[in-house]
């Protein structure tokens, strides 16, 4: 049964079908072929997957954020971070990486910042004279700090699977400190290609500008503390934090910032509900697609191998990421995740690694996935907005994706770089 189920979810995904399809297709032909099981399970576990109260933190996150976004968030905060890092060589780089780790506060998703912050900084970009493949590069590799920073849907939909025992607040807590390490680890890097390529500084601004532009962008700076601090300290679910989210948004947008109208609710509401429907339809297949796979047996069977390898928790780490990082490259982050959750917990349970600390890799491995094709959506959005050959963007993102790596191995090796805010604060 699970050979079936991998070759037939192998060969229509190279035939390009769009994953969420790929993977009903095969739970529908190893139902097909199993008289013990009726085809009406496909929609049951489907539904079944959907149907949770607490995913209801997807569409009001991704609400929060087109409501922010359409309400002037995104003009002020890439203003903030150009004033404080445009005195640099490579100033407007530099700035497209602070406001990724800005904007991840307020989206969560790394799709979203490359859409949002891609649209005005790489065209802005290639005016002041960078190379469009290297500004397509940075938008991408900088946004995957989005699903790291907190708040983060990737690590809601973890704390939702993985079960009883994993705080989705200390989730949250987990992500900063890597998520900050990535970020500060894309600037230095940035600023060195920007300086041996001998890019431009944007401007240097006085520090009462700096002060000026950060007070304009405290509102947007303000939101990811609420909901962290208000899950941390238990005043709402991350459910309601979104919710709260929401609401905060509309306030600022429309009565402190003045730029969300009544008349764009309509359209904020229709993109909402669309990339709602885009991940729901993947968690829904992906549930059912991730049943069939246990009742076959393969997750046992996978654990089972993995533990004869080594039963060391950093050996058992190491190879989860080399399994990640294959998985990411075709496969999306949210599917992959509901169907290795099954299969990766136990194991980990089983050698003692701490599943808030298995959570933040899972996820960090997932996001660099985002720049490694076939699948790499972040470089295909960044190349629509910079007009260049993907092939060329794919070269100019290789050292990003290296740092992206060497940052990976050290939160594996060194688990207090996630675990030392949880533990201080939960």
């Amino acid at each position: 049964m699970s050979i079936l189920l991998l070759v037939v979810f192998f060969a229509v995904l190279c035939l390009g079908v769009p994953l969420a399809f790929t993977m009903g297709i095969a739970a529908l032909a190893v139902v097909s072929t199993q008289d013990m099981l009726p085809l009406s399970l496909v929609p049951q576990r489907a539904l079944i997957g959907a149907d949770s109260f607490s995913l209801l933190a997807i569409p009001f996150f991704i609400l929060a954020g087109n409501l922010m976004n359409h309400g002037g968030i995104t003009t002020r905060i890439i203003a903030f971070a150009n004033a404080i890092v445009g005195r640099f060589t490579g100033g407007l780089g530099l700035g497209n990486i602070v406001a990724s780790m800005l904007f991840a506060g307020v989206s969560g998703s790394a799709v979203a910042d490359t859409t949002a912050l891609g649209s005005t900084l790489i065209p802005a970009m290639k005016k002041e004279g960078y190379d469009g493949g290297f500004s397509a590069a940075v938008t991408a590799a900088s946004s995957i700090c989005g699903p790291i920073i907190p708040p983060s849907i990737p690590l809601v939909i973890y704390g939702l699977t993985a079960g009883t025992g994993v705080s989705i607040g200390a989730l949250f807590l987990g992500g900063a400190i890597p998520g900050l390490i990535l970020g500060l680890s894309l600037l230095t890097l940035c600023w060195l290609i920007s300086k041996r390529r001998s890019y431009p500084i944007y401007k240097a601004v006085p520090f009462r500008v700096i002060l000026q532009t950060g007070l304009r962008a405290i509102w947007a700076i303000f939101m990811p503390l609420i909901i962290l601090v208000g899950v941390v300290s238990g005043i709402f679910t991350v459910t309601e934090s979104a919710a709260v989210a929401v609401v905060y948004a509309l306030i600022v947008g429309m009565f402190i910032y003045r730029e969300l109208r009544i008349s764009d609710l309509f359209s904020v509401l229709v993109a909402t509900a669309l990339d709602s429907a885009k991940v729901m339809i993947i968690v829904a297949m992906a549930s059912t697609f991730g049943w069939i796979m246990a009742f076959s047996g393969l997750p046992k069977a996978i654990a089972d191998l993995l533990l004869t390898i080594s039963e060391n928790p950093t050996v058992i780490l190491l190879i989860m990421n080399v399994l990640l990082l294959v998985v990411g490259t075709f496969m999306e982050a949210i599917a992959a995740m509901i169907i290795l959750i099954p299969v990766l917990v136990p194991v980990a349970v089983q050698v003692g690694i701490d599943l808030h600390h298995l959570g933040v890799i899972l996820v960090f491995n997932l996001m660099l996935g985002l720049l490694t094709p076939p699948v790499g959506i972040c470089l295909y959005i960044a190349a629509q907005f910079a007009r260049t050959r993907i092939e060329i963007i794919i070269k100019e993102v290789m050292p990003f994706f290296t740092i992206g790596l060497l940052v990976l191995l050290l939160i594996t090796l060194i688990p207090d770089l996630v675990l030392l805010l949880p533990r201080t604060f939960m």
